[in-house]
């Protein structure tokens, strides 16, 4: 029952109406390069007799599994047509205007008028009728934490609806940066052999020692700072050189760098539940990368990425080549945006839904009803609406990482049935973000490099927590920054791609990314003070040599941000750009939604970013996608039994 629009590839030759041919048309094989959201867009368009006989797009940077559809349908659609004037693939609009572009340049280049092949094609009629479906579990969402629910779910023999907004699978997690924080386990320790690869400074035992000292909070938070402590007496025991790392530090540094304001149950959850999740993904073929970094706002070298995916769609496809490989029992109803959580009897019965063709859908749940829809960052009312953090400066003008998709649908589905709602008001901006698309894909290197302002000065401990990175960021000239790579430190593979598979020459192309074979040609062609930038690298390299006493208080310069190798450099601009909403639907460690006498509603559960409690006032890098994962886990081992 999986409904999906099943697009012909096959051209159809019918003219459209106002298309004669002119008498100067050459027939012949065409190609144009036009800009998309990634990068470079190259279409190639067969024209014979007047006719565009043929479209495909042979070459681009665009984002799977999001841009997938509108390869197909975009150019099948100008063929049937023959138009300009179809619909462009929502939440793929850059990508659907690319196409058209290029098949626009592509009639000049033939000698016709692109205005002649520019009739707007009426939409189709909108269907009236209501559909029936019937599943033991049915999900809201398809990104991370709604496929983490439905494979766990299915696996344990139950039948799973996933009503899924848009044309793919995927959600946020299809264009998260993919890092995922997780202890790497052997059996039930830290694996020495992979943490070694990270150093243990006196600056981060320092750190470690000072958030053990800090005054007990709760029962818990005492439990874990002396579980901490016994593992770092056995640790020291042991003369132990290699970074230090357990589920409760994970714990501990996750919950202060929310200030506190998380719900601490739900954060050791998270971090419990991690190394498990990770085990489960390898089980289904997802390949870990050896050894952890520490990416921005992060906090501590444990986060893992894969070595076979390029971003965080590496889990999606994880996740639905399980389904498909394993047969299990999970149908797709897409393009299908939720309204309503269907209550019977006090307890949620299941949910209703339009299509995009104007069908709707009823299903109903017998066991239980997950909801996965992720926060409300591209949600600009609501943003502003409960922001308590950035002084209500985050609307219109300011840009987004999420998917267009993401607009608080589940929260306010929740809050009609009666749900709770905390930590509304915090709202996470990421700093290093692209400062015309608002993505996190466009640099050439993703480790923790320093950040240099227009004057060449840095002006903040680049290993801090996000919200402190992206303040200090917004205090620069044009809210932009820069940072620094040599060629030995970037992740250029040898087709000239970055770490999420975009030619940096496009990069480069588009101004998002800076190369020259000298320091002071790249301030240049950066517009960065030169001299400033020298005296900056330089002070930095002698960081590098003897980390101590950094004026900003970093406490580490690992390999690759070193500053002392090969040319060419290069220097990637950033602005921030409003990244993760902690706040969200309550719920309990078992996934409950709880509604706003603290009570559960029975037969509903959420997972993700469409709940709060976890994060805080501050998400910890790399978290996002465990916290996603592993709360799937949990509603779904809840919801089926």
């Amino acid at each position: 029952m999986i409904r999906v629009s099943l697009l012909s590839v096959a051209a159809v030759l019918a003219f459209a109406a106002g298309t004669a041919p002119s008498a100067f048309a050459k027939d012949g094989v065409y190609t144009s390069t036009t800009l998309g959201r990634n990068g470079d867009v190259t279409v190639q368009t067969t024209i014979t007799n007047g006719r565009i006989a043929d479209v495909k797009v042979l070459d681009w940077s665009e984002t799977h599994p999001i841009a997938d559809l509108p390869r197909v349908k975009v150019p099948a659609d100008i063929v049937k047509n023959q138009s300009l004037g179809v619909d462009v693939v929502s939440g793929a609009t850059l990508t659907s205007f690319a196409i058209i572009n290029g098949v626009r340049d592509a009639l000049k280049q033939a000698g016709l008028n692109p205005a002649d092949y520019s009739k707007k094609i009426a939409p189709q009629p909108k269907l009236t009728d209501t559909v029936e479906e019937t599943a033991d579990i049915v999900i809201i969402g398809a990104g991370g934490a709604g496929l983490s629910a439905a494979v766990t779910a299915a696996k344990a023999g139950k039948s799973v609806i996933v009503m899924e907004k848009t044309h793919y699978a995927g959600g946020n997690t299809s264009v998260a940066g993919g890092c995922y924080n997780c202890l790497l386990y052997t059996s039930d320790a830290a694996d020495p052999a992979l943490e070694a690869k990270q150093e243990m400074s006196p600056q981060r035992r320092a750190s470690v020692d000072a958030l053990l000292a800090e005054p007990v909070r709760s029962k818990l938070h005492g439990e874990l700072i002396q579980k901490v402590k016994e593992q770092l007496a056995q640790y020291d025991a042991k003369g132990g050189k290699y970074l230090f790392d357990s589920v409760e530090l994970h714990a501990l540094q996750s919950w202060k760098a929310g200030d506190y304001a998380g719900n601490l149950d739900l954060v050791y959850e998270l971090a419990k539940g991690a190394p498990e999740m990770q085990k489960e993904l390898a089980e289904m073929g997802f390949k870990w990368n050896s050894g952890t970094e520490q990416v921005v706002g992060a906090l501590w070298p444990r986060s893992n990425r894969a070595s076979n995916y390029k971003s965080g769609v590496g889990y999606i496809d994880t996740f639905l080549n399980e389904i498909k490989t394993k047969h299990l029992p999970v149908t797709f109803i897409m393009n299908t945006a939720a309204s309503d959580i269907l209550m019977k009897d006090g307890r949620a019965a299941g949910v209703v839904g339009t299509a995009e063709n104007g069908r709707t859908f009823k299903v109903l749940a017998k066991d239980g009803v997950i909801l996965t829809t992720g926060g409300f960052s591209a949600n600009v009312d609501m943003r502003v609406h409960y922001d308590t953090i950035w002084d209500k400066k985050i609307g219109n003008g300011v840009m987004t990482t999420n998917v267009p998709s993401i607009t608080g649908d589940g929260i306010k589905m929740a809050q009609k049935v009666g749900a709770n709602l905390i930590d509304m008001g915090y709202i996470q901006l990421l700093p290093t973000t692209d400062p015309y698309t608002g993505a996190t894909n466009h640099a050439v290197s993703l480790t923790t490099g320093i950040y240099l302002n227009t004057d060449g000065k840095r002006f903040v401990n680049e290993l801090g927590r996000r919200d402190e990175l992206a303040r200090a960021a917004l205090a620069q000239p044009g809210h932009k920054f820069f940072i620094l790579a040599t060629s030995d430190a970037n992740k250029i593979d040898k087709e000239g791609r970055n770490q999420y598979g975009i030619k940096v020459a496009d990069l480069i192309k588009s101004k998002k990314v800076f190369e020259a074979n000298t320091w002071d040609e790249l301030a240049e062609k950066a517009g960065i003070n030169k001299e400033n930038m020298k005296k900056t690298i330089a002070d930095w390299d002698a960081f590098c040599r003897n980390p101590v006493n950094d004026p900003f208080g970093r406490v580490s310069c690992d390999s690759g941000v070193r500053l002392d190798g090969k040319g060419p450099f290069y220097a990637t601009v950033f602005t921030p750009s409003v990244h993760h909403t902690m706040g969200g639907v309550q719920i309990n460690g078992k996934a409950q939604v709880l509604d706003t006498k603290g009570t559960v509603i029975p037969g509903l559960y959420a997972a993700g970013e469409v709940t709060g409690g976890v994060h805080g006032k501050n998400r910890v890098g790399c978290n996002a996608v465990p916290d996603a994962l592993v709360f799937g886990r949990i509603a779904a081992l809840n919801a089926v039994h």
